[in-house]
């Protein structure tokens, strides 16, 4: 029976949401960025498994009670590792759709030949991710817990500034209150592009997509990632980098969904997995 709305359940030992059926066709995983949870998807996982596909997003170490408190001392390494384990535990190979830093581990796990389509949302690039000159005030408070690798957690003001700039002011500080504790050594990881992918290994079809008015990952830096995918980023006018719920958000779901269509996601044979 489908579940018509985001459900509840553990996987691989984490909290997760899953909506649709599964099915022949391949599931779709999605993978968050940081400071947030799994339950940031949940409306990208209602639209597309209101569509036809068996969708799950999971949560890793370092919240909801898995692993050490406030993400302390976890690496990229880390959560690449917790999401193999989730991938795996599908029983297929999955597309998987990862935001931000959920898009750096998504091409890692595709280097790994774990993905039958990446779709990249906003991706950390696989490179030193520059801070814009609008965002530093927000980043300075935390460097020096960055740099040491102690958790760290932005502002209200700050994640308004440089995460929620396409956002109403007045959904921000619900947004906010909504975050959890991300790894300084996570975030020094990404910062100084120390975290390497090696693109020669990612074979599947791929689509990657950015807002114009992104202050975290600059359309610079997503197109970066596109071109070493061998595809032609997508820039979205009037989106910036919260693109999971910014207004208009189900149309570049529905530019996802019409990419995995034209390339026979829909109709793919499975890739059998053990649990």
């Amino acid at each position: 029976m489908a579940i018509s709305t985001a459900s509840q359940f553990t996987i691989a030992g984490f909290p997760a949401i899953q909506a649709g059926s599964p099915s022949e066709r391949p599931p779709v995983l999605f993978v968050h960025g940081a400071f947030v949870d799994h339950v940031s998807f949940a409306p990208w996982i209602e639209y597309f498994g209101a569509r036809g596909w068996y969708c799950v997003a999971a949560s890793r170490r370092g919240r909801a009670g898995v692993g050490p408190d406030r993400a302390n001392g976890l690496s990229i390494a880390d959560y690449v590792e917790d999401t193999l384990k989730v991938a795996d535990s599908l029983g297929q190979t999955p597309i998987i759709v990862g935001h931000s830093l959920g898009g750096l581990i998504a091409q890692k796990l595709a280097e790994l030949g774990k993905a039958r389509a990446l779709v990249l949302l906003a991706p950390a690039p696989a490179k030193a991710l520059p801070a814009q000159p609008v965002a530093l005030p927000a980043y300075l408070p935390m460097m020096p817990n960055i740099i040491a690798g102690r958790p760290i957690l932005p502002s209200a003001k700050g994640c308004a500034t440089i995460a929620l700039n396409r956002m109403p002011a007045e959904a921000c500080p619900a947004l906010h209150a909504t975050l959890v504790h991300e790894s300084g050594k996570v975030y020094r990881e990404m910062i100084f592009g120390t975290f390497k992918v090696d693109f020669s290994k990612i074979h599947c079809p791929s689509i990657v997509i950015g807002g114009r008015e992104d202050r975290i990952v600059a359309p610079a830096i997503v197109s970066w990632t596109a071109e070493k995918l061998g595809v032609r980023a997508k820039i979205v006018e009037g989106h910036a980098h919260w693109l999971l719920e910014e207004a208009g958000w189900q149309e570049i779901a529905a530019e996802i969904a019409d990419f995995l269509v034209a390339i026979g996601a829909d109709k793919l044979k499975p890739i059998r997995r053990s649990a």
